[in-house]
């Protein structure tokens, strides 16, 4: 085999990979919320589960995707496990379609006939049609098959030279269950058994290798594609590593058995009537699946509890005093939320100083190291345990003297969550103008920092203040403080728009900016007012 063959070969299989990216592309927006809606809908009844996996899979043309889909279904608790399953099962039934397309389109029908006026009229569509959406998907669509049919056709070309100028009958000898690793190895690699099972359909239709050598790497190929679920799983929670367990574990059953019993299934299947190896393979590996569904239907209760029953669930707290309370003494509790209250309120002033890339000294015990974003979730888990521990409480602190403070503190919580987020939505805006070129926006980025770093350097001292005498009316000053600087930025950013230093989007920015800023400021600081007077 000379080395443009081989190229060919590798080409071909990158052409035809390339083309199953485009059908997933073009199908992207309906595998979203259309098809999470009905797989939602349709997976009350096992039945319907296995069968709405089963069609979701074929429409979509990768397991792969449906089975990444119900990871996040099941992961948000939509999904029960069981109805997971189920749709899983089915999944690895439609995970067959495509190799029935291959089989059926392209070793049956002269591809060049089709495929290049697919992948020319494609081409232009794409151009011509570029802005709009739907028919540019339609055209991305038919790309892909297009650019899959041309690569199978360099597969069976370069596969043709390879049979002429090797023998691999002396490998043919081998055990049968190094092939099944091969097959294994490639899908691991690839990501997709689709690429295993036309590389191994095209050198079965080149007579390069027997169909029980076929049927094996394609069987090595069904249990790699557990590799990218199993990888989806890491690091998600319980639920998720349950459905890629329960997945493995059927590819598992479903390759063994279909390993141990090739022989009598070739059989049954030729008895059926199908005499071309093409189609063997691909009925083959359709039986093995069905026939695994249908013995896991029967079991698919037990086998949901015995999934459900792996994987215990690690909650992680992010509290650090509420488990310190008793609710036999309702003073403890009060005393606890406080000091959680207390510790929300400096994380709070930490995350929004952080959010403009001030970190002044006195600030570094609460001030983290971790991106804004996930610094914002670990705050809305914060407060969200602290309101799930005072739902506990009600029943037995309603009539006790505790609830007026108790609600004093859950008041200043949420409004310490407000101005987090208020700050959390401008950041796009603040990047804008922290990075900006143009020197009177930078110039304003900083100045806002500069009054920032006055304000809760200031609001602080406010917090640390054992004694709280007459801290109500220092915070009223503050506060006015930030609404006299407000105005004077509105002013100011009013002189910019008239010189023409701005641009009409920048100066609606800026304005925007300001707004949020002082909405921040005005909410902790009644945070830390409400705090003080709990």
């Amino acid at each position: 085999m000379s080395s443009s063959e081989f190229w060919m070969l590798v080409a071909g299989l990158g052409l035809f990979l390339y083309g199953m990216s485009h059908l997933e592309e073009a199908l992207k927006q309906m595998e979203g919320r259309s098809f999470k809606l009905f797989l939602q809908k349709n997976t009350k009844q096992k039945l319907r589960a296995i069968f709405s996996g089963t069609l979701v899979t074929a429409l979509l043309q990768s397991s792969s995707i449906v089975n990444l889909m119900v990871l996040s279904l099941v992961g948000a608790g939509i999904l029960t496990m069981r109805n997971a399953m189920a749709v899983v099962l089915g999944a690895n039934i439609g995970g067959t379609f495509n190799s029935w397309l291959v089989a059926l389109l392209g070793f049956k029908v002269e591809l060049n006939s089709i495929t290049f006026p697919l992948i020319g009229l494609s081409g232009i569509s794409l151009i011509i049609f570029s802005k709009k959406k739907n028919l540019k998907r339609i055209a991305l669509f038919f790309m892909g098959i297009g650019m899959l049919f041309l690569g199978l056709q360099f597969m069976k070309e370069s596969m043709d030279s390879l049979m002429k100028a090797f023998d691999f009958t002396p490998y043919l000898a081998y055990p049968g269950i190094l092939f099944l690793l091969i097959g294994f190895a490639i899908t691991a690699v690839v990501q997709t058994s689709s690429a295993t099972v036309v590389v191994v359909l095209t050198a079965l239709y080149s007579n390069i290798i027997p169909i029980e050598t076929a049927i094996t790497v394609v069987l090595g190929a069904e249990l790699g594609t557990t590799v990218k679920l199993i990888l989806g799983a890491i690091g998600g929670n319980a639920a998720k590593k349950r459905v890629a367990l329960g997945n493995s574990l059927f590819n598992l059953f479903t390759s063994a058995g279909g390993f141990i019993f090739i022989q009598p299934i070739i059989a049954l299947i030729a008895k059926m009537g199908v005499k071309d190896p093409i189609l063997i393979l691909v009925a083959f590996q359709t039986f093995i699946n069905i026939v695994g569904v249908i013995v896991i239907y029967f079991f698919l209760n037990p086998y949901g509890d015995f999934l459900d029953k792996q994987f215990k669930e690690l909650k992680k707290s992010y509290t650090s005093f509420l488990q310190n309370a008793s609710i036999e003494i309702p003073s403890t509790v009060t005393d606890m939320i406080k000091k959680e209250v207390e510790s929300y309120l400096n994380k709070a002033i930490a995350f929004n100083l952080g959010s403009f890339h001030l970190k002044p000294a006195w600030i570094q015990n609460f001030q983290t190291e971790l991106p804004l974003l996930e610094s914002y979730q670990i705050l809305k888990e914060t407060e969200g345990e602290i309101l799930a521990y005072y739902a506990k409480t009600i029943p037995q602190l309603r009539e006790t003297e505790e609830m007026k403070s108790i609600n004093q503190l859950l008041e200043s919580l949420r409004n310490a969550m407000y101005s987090c987020k208020s700050m959390k939505d401008i950041n796009a805006d603040k990047t804008d103008f922290s990075n900006s070129t143009n020197e009177v926006k930078y110039e304003m980025f900083h100045e806002l920092q500069a009054s920032l770093n006055i304000f809760y350097t200031e609001l602080h001292q406010f917090l640390m203040n054992e004694s709280g005498n007459n801290t109500a009316l220092k915070l009223d000053e503050l506060t006015e403080q930030i609404r006299k600087g407000f105005n004077d930025r509105i002013e100011h950013y009013y002189f910019h728009a008239g010189q023409n230093s701005l641009r009409e989007k920048d100066i609606s920015t800026l304005f925007n900016l300001n707004r949020e800023i002082y909405s921040s400021c005005k909410a902790i600081a009644l945070a830390v007012e409400q705090y003080k007077a709990a």
